[in-house]
């Protein structure tokens, strides 16, 4: 069941009439049940795994609570934890590599006469491991610097599978779920609005953005050997958008399915494309949940609090490799999230230079400077994306040779673009945003009257988003992609 699915559609009433209708631990009860149902209905035997983790972290992180200074039961935490993540999504990865450098070996020295099968195991990776995975290892640490252990099986249970965020984020952390699941909750107008707000928003997103992008990004991507150095481009626009509705998409609908609920789940994106000046600033906006973990639960245990320059650029080198890891079990994903390190770090230096520059420093308070830096980044982004987006470095080296080199062109991914259903919502989306964010280097911040129009009353808000539903589904393609991060 996925959130842009027509028995999502028939699930989520369901769960928000039942909720609403009860209380207390009935309701908790029911909003369990609701999102295990909602987990096992593509696999079900993997809701044992989720039931598994989730009672061995309860029962963990009691223990460390009361003995804090016994480092061995954080350890054999996040072997667990770590463990699970390890076997389900990296062990064929690893099986594959040492498969590779053994007949790389062997057929240096001529010790392999005949082909060798490449091994394989029969492992299908459970929906949102990567995700739950990180929220029990964040537990589990915060537990033993002090915080204080979810006594209530029921309420642990639920923080782990609360559907709104189980397959791909926001990463929530227990504080805050926590706190939310003991206040008291009551139907506001707000939450209603802001919550269908948020999903309608998701949804045309997904549907009719991401999905009429992804025939494009397919086209190229099956064919890289075709494509010239304007396709490549092309594809790696489309892709870029692609994957940010996509991702921003599930994520919104995510948000706003908690919303209806009554809880408020974190903000995964902040204008990424268009108002970050520098790469820095970009993963500050980008994937907001995520990289606020790794910073907390990768850098800053490799740094300290008082790291000299080369160690904070190293443990961010490190991070960032992590990063790129945790996004696939595939040598061009380690590589993107290398590369991304490694600007990242250059990035650090030149604001250090900048800093202690002062030309540089007023050329870059310069107002103009502000949309120049924000393509500036875009276009790193868009390089370097190849990386994520190509089934191989091989294939993200061809596509980023292209876009540096002239080479004629034969799929005409262009042509596709613009005849693409994709054009006319894309266009609708713009003028969307224009109306309700603030970007800071137009003009214009805010068309306020047509914002002020839109949002006057909630009756005018419920008409706009029966509108945007018609729209998503008339433009919703025939054949439908799955989301991106699902694979994470």
């Amino acid at each position: 069941m996925i959130f842009s699915s027509l028995n999502y559609l028939f699930f989520l009433p369901l769960v928000f009439a039942a909720y609403w209708l009860t209380s207390g631990t009935l309701r908790r009860i029911i909003l369990l049940i609701a999102s295990y149902v909602f987990y096992m209905s593509w696999l079900p035997s993997y809701g044992l795994l989720l039931f598994f983790l989730t009672v061995a972290n309860y029962l963990l992180a009691l223990a460390i609570e009361k003995h804090r200074d016994k480092k061995a039961l954080l350890i054999l935490s996040l072997v667990i934890n770590l463990g699970c993540l390890a076997y389900f999504k990296y062990a064929n990865f690893l099986c594959q590599s040492l498969f590779e450098l053994a007949k790389g070996t062997h057929g240096l020295f001529g010790l392999i006469q005949t082909p060798l099968a490449s091994p394989v195991l029969d492992i299908i990776l459970p929906l949102g491991i990567s995700f739950f995975a990180f929220e029990f290892i964040h537990y589990t640490v915060d537990v033993r610097a002090g915080g204080k252990a979810i006594r209530s099986p029921l309420d642990f249970a639920l923080f782990a599978a609360f559907f709104p965020s189980q397959v791909s984020g926001p990463i929530k952390r227990y504080q805050q779920f926590d706190e939310q699941l003991k206040a008291p909750k009551k139907l506001s107008q707000e939450d209603l609005v802001e919550g269908l707000g948020m999903l309608m928003k998701g949804l045309f997103k997904k549907v009719a953005l991401a999905d009429n992008l992804a025939v494009i990004t397919a086209a190229g991507v099956n064919n890289v050997i075709d494509l010239g150095t304007v396709d490549s481009w092309i594809l790696m626009f489309a892709f870029l958008l692609q994957v940010y509705f996509d991702f921003s998409g599930y994520t919104d609908m995510g948000i706003g399915s908690a919303r209806l609920l009554g809880f408020h789940l974190p903000n995964n994106f902040d204008l990424p494309y268009v108002a970050s000046k520098n790469l820095i600033e970009f993963w500050q906006r980008w994937h907001i949940t995520l990289t606020t973990w790794l910073r907390d639960y990768v850098q800053t245990p490799l740094t300290g609090f008082r790291a000299s320059r080369l160690r904070f650029n190293m443990a961010t080198l490190l991070t960032m490799t992590v990063c790129g890891l945790w996004h696939g079990a595939a040598w061009h994903y380690v590589a993107w999230g290398f590369v991304h390190g490694v600007l990242l770090v250059l990035t650090r230096e030149y604001l250090q230079i900048v800093k202690g520059n002062q030309k540089l420093k007023k050329l870059h308070g310069k107002k103009w400077m502000v949309p120049i830096a924000c393509l500036s980044t875009f276009i790193t982004v868009h390089f370097t994306q190849s990386l994520f987006l190509a089934k191989s470095t091989a294939d993200a080296l061809t596509i980023m040779k292209n876009m540096v080199s002239y080479t004629a062109s034969s799929l005409n991914l262009a042509e596709m673009f613009w005849q693409s259903p994709v054009v006319v919502p894309l266009i609708l989306y713009s003028l969307w945003g224009l109306s309700f964010v603030e970007i800071p280097w137009l003009p214009l911040r805010k068309i306020r009257v047509v914002q002020s129009f839109l949002t006057a009353t909630p009756q005018r808000q419920y008409a706009l988003y029966i509108c945007v539903f018609v729209a998503a589904i008339a433009f919703c393609p025939a054949t439908p992609s799955p989301f991106i991060y699902f694979q994470f």
